[in-house]
């Protein structure tokens, strides 16, 4: 648990660091290009995702959202999904014996 709700802190540290790139790259002189998931993926991992249109299916028409959606915003929600889930809950008691 306790690894769960550091490694989601990270994931939104880092959303937060995206997004403030991305503001960077919205401000200056160029033409706007934002970062997008699909890009990171790449980055990460070596080659380009599949996004094809052929047969697609609703997991995959899930995965083609995600990829085309701004980088932190896919980031922030892990994170966030991350740290709620890894939270600490108090132990509900049931049957307690008072007097």
């Amino acid at each position: 648990m306790f690894f769960g709700r550091v490694m989601g802190w990270l994931l939104i540290g880092v959303a937060v660091i995206m997004a403030s790139a991305d503001a960077v790259l919205a401000l200056g002189p160029a033409e706007y290009a934002s970062i997008v998931t699909a890009d990171v993926v790449t980055l990460i991992s070596g080659h380009a995702p599949d996004t094809t249109d052929a047969g697609r299916s609703a997991f995959s028409a899930f995965a083609a959202t995600v990829l085309d959606m701004p980088a932190w915003i896919a980031v922030g929600l892990m994170g966030l999904g991350l740290s709620i889930a890894c939270r600490q809950r108090q132990r509900q008691r049931r049957f307690v014996f008072r007097r």
